[in-house]
């Protein structure tokens, strides 16, 4: 098997990962990311797992190629289900909505109770994501984003811990982390984020409804958490 480049939103999930856990990879997909920690001998156990059996059996055969059966196993499992408590201390769940996620990790409370570190990449939903691992006992410590094909991605690392400062609805929903950072790539990210927003209040001008200026109401509070955000840290 040829050499796996990964991408940039597979690299950066992968850069979050402590060195020296027992990890879980959690909808691995094509086992692209266990494949190239198990190769840096990154973690001292690895499980890939998956709800479907395609993309699992696709995993087992480049895991095979790679020659790292003895470094990584494979195992359907529909989120954490198939995991026991102190398996493993720490979980990869990217490329999923943040509603899902919180369903994942909520659905095992004691698997959960025995983590150290959740990596988390969320596809949506950050609000939801961010206040289910502040009621499961985390505190985020750092938060990353990329952008690939002109889609940006956002990725977290939480531990163990309460935070010291609660967070508000704003930084629940943007972060707190990356607008003190200054990052320009999340800079372009909130920009964008706003335009699409734009768009849908434009649309939702016509229909006459209730629910519509229910909707266009939101979007207008979303795009004043922006704006501020973009003020208050990046100057405008």
């Amino acid at each position: 098997m040829h050499k796996i480049e990964l991408s940039k939103r597979m690299k950066m999930n992968a850069d979050l990962i402590p060195e020296g856990c027992a990890l879980a990879d959690i909808g691995c997909d094509h086992g692209y990311v266990c494949i190239e920690l198990a190769r840096k001998n990154w973690c001292r156990k690895i499980i890939a797992m998956d709800v479907n059996k395609g993309p699992l059996a696709i995993a087992e055969k480049n895991i095979c190629q790679a020659k790292l059966q003895d470094k990584i196993m494979c195992r359907i499992s529909d989120g954490l289900q198939e995991l026991e408590m102190g398996e493993v201390n720490t979980i990869l769940v990217a490329g999923m909505g943040g509603m899902l996620i919180s369903r994942i990790l909520q659905a095992k409370p004691d698997v959960v109770a025995g983590l150290d570190t959740l990596v988390l990449q969320a596809q949506s939903d950050w609000r939801t994501l961010r206040e289910t691992i502040w009621k499961l006992g985390f505190s985020i410590e750092t938060e990353c984003v990329c952008e690939e094909a002109g889609k940006y991605y956002l990725a977290i690392r939480a531990m163990r811990g309460k935070e010291d400062v609660p967070y508000t609805e704003e930084e629940c929903t943007y972060g707190r982390l990356l607008p003190k950072q200054k990052n320009e790539l999340y800079r372009q990210y909130l920009s964008q984020e706003f335009q699409k927003r734009e768009k849908v209040i434009v649309s939702l001008q016509k229909h006459e409804t209730e629910e519509a200026e229910k909707r266009r109401v939101e979007l207008l509070s979303e795009q004043n958490a922006i704006r501020w955000i973009l003020k208050q840290y990046y100057g405008g």
